[in-house]
């Protein structure tokens, strides 16, 4: 009879122990998966089929897009276009909500190729 109790005492922790790895790696997976998409728009973008209907934001009165798929920004540095996952340096202190944006029509991948006509086709205001 003692060792039956033993026994039962080592299925049941071995059942906690089980239990409490798998609910902690179903975590780790929903977090990464996350973590991957960027945890959702940024705080500035609707939130409610955003990514479905517009790719890519263009700052207008800054050198900078985002791209709703991937979650990153694009932004002008000097001569060259760089691509992050961080907030710019030229947008840091900026109002986001506030500042002037436009939902970009382009699927390509790189639509800092038609910087200059989004430029004179959308003025700073």
């Amino acid at each position: 009879m003692k060792h039956y109790r033993v026994l039962i005492v080592i299925l049941l922790a071995l059942t906690v122990i089980t239990a409490t790895d798998t609910m902690a790696q179903g975590k780790s997976k929903k977090k990464q998966k996350s973590e991957k998409r960027g945890g959702g728009p940024p705080p500035w973008a609707p939130a409610h089929g955003y990514r479905a209907k517009t790719r890519y934001v263009y700052f207008k009165d800054y050198p900078v897009y985002y791209d709703n798929d991937r979650g990153v920004y694009i932004s002008l540095s000097g001569k060259n276009w760089s691509v992050s996952a961080k907030l710019p340096d030229i947008l840091k202190g900026v109002d986001l909500l506030a500042t002037p944006k436009i939902d970009l029509d382009f699927s390509g991948d790189d639509p800092q190729r038609d910087y200059d006509e989004h430029k004179s086709k959308y003025p700073k205001d």
